[in-house]
């Protein structure tokens, strides 16, 4: 038995919001710890990662008036959007051992019973008296008191961000905030309604919020454009305003584990100390762009105040601790989509899909056994975990569809307005990271050489010049970028294919006939200029490197490669498409509208370079 008995709070709520509402809010621990008042806290690093994986636990420390206070914590249990728990066992402090659980139950005539669990067992005599005061008195009435505000911002929508008090502006910060949003709209040409946003978000946003911001996501609250708000962002922090990190993403929990200010600094490979693996970066998934205030502007300092919780993976839609040989059957209500189970110590993985119209109620994983099949389940139903081992196990519910709310560094590399605003930021020299899917098109001007010949070297120059012009408009319009020039050819890339084959149909159209099509805006071209010209063009989509080459952020590859030969099968009134463009959705639908004027002529082509292997092209020939 224990030197003190253990002292059990029980608290029930109610609250008007549902639990789905709700479970954001109070279930982000450390948003809950911040807004109650407690301490920050520091994670003590594991002697080794295998020792971190098989205890399932960290060192937390905290300072409280003074005393320092430590505990071993194992890992959060929860179901979303139901249930969620810690264990704690302390090696300093009043308390021994806590377990505090927190449930959420959905009410027949709607709202939410919440019950707020606490089990403590104190260290000491001084615990034992003062703990019905300083938790069932004080720490029941600040709990009560933020849950009650977070069910009234839930009622009434508003954002998380909106949580804490007015944040304090840096000394001058309003007057720079000011100057540099005319600057924005005046100069950069930013659209005002959307620089008030920002405006406001910064003078707003609590710190959390503000310390690591994500455009897509803002985007989506402000209901603005994306790629307008990631180049307000772009041009904001050319002009001082914010500042950019680029985020090294783990695959397994999501979480930003390594964050540097510039590609330069950037290394293929980090470690997740949450997930105790090693993983390697890529520019489609694991590496984000994220932004902060500048401190001229707002100095922010990050601080945690809980390193565990549900919202820390929000893609976690349940994690549970099994005992050995323990069975537990979850009662779920998932979104549909695809969801894997697995342990950070077995190398099976067990999938299965939630289908609105699955007539399977049930399914049952065993984490020791070889998956064989991918069952589909109802969203509501239930799920059975077994762990025939003869250890404890923790099981990891996840859902496998990433947010699409995260601006990777494959789209933002691709965009002209950053290259044109930081033409400086390319990766080490000597450094590759991978890019899983890019669209790259390649161009070049068809009898360049006798253009030069029939109207002088400075003329056609002149009207080199102009169609490179034209280009980069047509390219950037579908939010792609022009990577290098190489005499009159071009290499561009594009996150999308249907993006890149609607900008070299524009841009091969209005070449080919100038005075059919009015100037893009904004841009000015010598009449003399105005004539005619043939391009020819190719595009292909695939896995790339991304490279230093020239001080500049290039591409490489078989991708790359591939595209720059079937360019020249290109005869200048048509552009050739590799299967992996034709094949794609987007292509399709764009294909199949009217206004393309095109059609396409399936061909089995030869490339030098490639053996004898028979590459299948689409031709879009004017019909």
């Amino acid at each position: 038995m224990p030197a003190h008995p253990e002292q059990h709070f029980r608290w029930t709520w109610e609250l008007a919001s549902t639990p789905e509402a709700l479970w954001p809010l109070v279930s982000d621990t450390d948003r809950f710890n911040r807004d109650c008042g407690y301490p920050s806290v520091t994670v003590i690093p594991a002697p080794s990662a295998r020792a971190a994986l098989l205890t399932n636990s960290r060192r937390i420390r905290v300072s409280v008036l003074g005393v320092i206070v430590e505990w071993d914590e194992l890992a959060f249990e929860w179901l979303a959007p139901s249930r969620f728990a810690v264990d704690r066992t302390y090696h300093s402090g009043p308390v021994a051992h806590m377990v505090m659980s927190c449930e959420l139950h959905l009410r027949a005539g709607g709202g939410t019973t919440l019950i707020y669990d606490m089990r403590l067992t104190p260290s000491s005599w001084l615990g034992r008296l003062g703990l019905p005061f300083i938790i069932g008195k004080k720490a029941r009435a600040t709990t009560e008191r933020v849950f009650r505000k977070y069910d009234e911002f839930a009622q009434k929508g508003l954002l998380r961000s909106q949580l804490a008090q007015k944040p304090q502006l840096a000394r001058g910060g309003e007057a720079r905030l000011a100057a540099i949003s005319r600057t924005l709209i005046e100069q950069a040409s930013q659209p005002a309604p959307l620089v008030e946003k920002l405006k406001m978000f910064i003078t707003n946003a609590d710190d959390p919020a503000a310390a690591r911001i994500r455009p897509y996501a803002l985007a989506d609250e402000w209901h603005a454009d994306r790629r307008e708000t990631l180049k307000l962002f772009l041009h904001a922090t050319r002009s001082g305003l914010l500042d950019f990190s680029w985020d090294l993403v783990c695959p397994h929990c999501r979480g930003a584990k390594a964050r540097q200010p510039s590609l330069a600094t950037l290394k293929p490979v980090a470690h997740c100390d949450s997930c105790h693996i090693d993983f390697t970066a890529n520019f489609d998934q694991s590496v984000e762009l994220t932004f902060t205030t500048n401190a001229s502007v707002r100095a922010i300092t990050p601080i945690e105040y809980c390193v565990g919780g549900p919202q820390v993976t929000p893609h976690v839609v349940a994690q549970q601790t099994l005992g050995k040989g323990e069975t537990r059957t979850l009662p779920f209500a998932f979104a549909p989509g695809r969801y894997r189970v697995r342990t950070p110590l077995l190398a099976m993985q067990h999938a299965f899909r939630i289908e609105p119209n699955a007539n399977a109620k049930a399914s049952r994983v065993d984490l020791n056994a070889t998956s064989l099949s991918e069952p589909i389940v109802a969203p509501e139903g239930e799920l059975t975990i077994v762990n025939a081992t003869d250890r404890e196990h923790l099981a990891i519910v996840e859902h496998l569809a990433w947010s699409d709310a995260s601006t990777t560094a494959a789209e933002v590399t691709s965009l002209q307005v950053f290259r044109d605003l930081f033409s400086r930021e390319v990766l080490r020299r000597g450094e590759q990271i991978s890019v899983r899917a890019m669209t790259v098109v390649f161009t070049d001007l068809k009898n360049s050489t006798q253009l030069y010949q029939e109207i002088g070297d400075a003329p056609a120059f002149g009207r080199v010049l102009t169609h490179f012009e034209i280009l980069k408009t047509a390219v950037a319009a579908q939010d792609g970028c022009i990577v290098k020039t190489m005499g009159d050819a071009i290499m561009a890339v594009f996150p999308r294919p249907v993006a890149a084959v609607r900008a070299i149909l524009h841009a091969q159209q209005w070449l080919a006939q100038p005075g059919d099509f009015a100037l893009p805006h904004g841009l000015e071209v010598p009449p003399s200029s105005l004539k005619p010209l043939t391009l020819k063009a190719s595009i292909h989509s695939g896995p790339c490197l991304a490279i230093n080459q020239n001080d500049r952020l290039d591409y490489f590859g078989s991708t790359v490669n591939i595209t720059a030969r079937l360019c020249a099968l290109s005869s200048g009134t048509d552009v050739i498409l590799s299967s992996a463009v034709h094949a794609d959705a987007e292509v399709a639908s764009c294909l199949a509208a009217s206004d393309t004027s095109r059609s396409a002529s399936q061909e089995l082509v030869k490339l030098k370079g490639f053996g004898d292997f028979g590459f299948e092209i689409w031709r879009l020939s004017p019909l």
